[in-house]
């Protein structure tokens, strides 16, 4: 015949053990915890400027998109424009510095965010270097000519005269651009266009940034993307990107 099994002899089933539950209240604190201050993070960004800047022979309408994107989370996204192509690059910095000043000076508002692309980025680390905001936040890059750009140097000879940029962001050690100070940026990131034949991977990077992501896109059509607009947004919240 079949043994009975006793009472207590067969495997417990009843309450977790104290390690256990010591184990999921941590967890859960840590859940608890991250929750906190992402929304903190949000919050806190909800009541922000974003400065949006454009490159090279462009206009404020290329950024639309992205501004558009921002806008729903963000207290102002201002889409600065300026006469990219006749004027050397320190004239439009020291404008843009003026813009943040003026920024700078409403103290209601939160922090102020700057997104620059190609030589936007460019005129936003003059503008920095010009005048830090008391309230600047994150500053981000979008296929910038860090280290400059071969189409730039190639175009100066024949276009320089009119154009004076080109010969300003030609990526030769001696060119302007190659011979800026680092950023003044507190924190940076850089975003690099995956299929961008105008400034290549490596020119974007400066070294000092805080973190740095290839996205699918072209020089421009980078812009466009909803996941570079997601991007943009995670890093200004979080102060980096997002990763798989």
């Amino acid at each position: 015949m079949p043994q009975a099994v006793a009472a207590g002899n067969g495997p417990r089933r009843g309450r977790p053990s104290h390690k256990s539950s010591q184990k999921v209240q941590l967890i859960n604190r840590r859940w608890r915890r991250k929750f906190t201050m992402e929304s903190a993070c949000k919050k806190s960004a909800e009541q922000d400027t974003v400065v949006l800047v454009h490159g090279l022979a462009a206009l404020p309408f290329v950024m639309r998109p992205l501004a558009q994107s921002l806008s729903s989370h963000f207290a102002e996204v201002v889409n600065w424009g300026y006469p990219s192509l006749w004027s050397r690059i320190e004239r439009h910095g020291r404008e843009l510095a003026e813009l943040l000043r003026r920024l700078d000076d409403d103290l209601r508002a939160g922090r102020i965010h700057l997104i620059g692309h190609s030589m936007g980025g460019i005129i936003g680390r003059l503008a920095l270097a010009e005048y830090l905001p008391r309230r600047i936040g994150r500053f981000i890059m979008l296929a910038p000519p860090n280290r400059g750009s071969h189409v730039a140097r190639r175009l100066a000879p024949v276009l320089g005269r009119i154009c004076p940029p080109l010969d300003q962001l030609a990526d030769h050690d001696n060119s302007f651009v190659c011979t800026l100070p680092q950023p003044r940026a507190p924190e940076l990131g850089i975003i690099a266009a995956q299929g961008d034949f105008m400034v290549l991977e490596p020119s974007t990077r400066l070294g000092c940034e805080q973190d740095h992501i290839v996205l699918p896109g072209l020089h421009s059509s980078v812009l466009w993307r909803a996941e570079t607009a997601e991007q943009v947004r995670h890093f200004i919240e979080h102060g980096k990107f997002r990763r798989a």
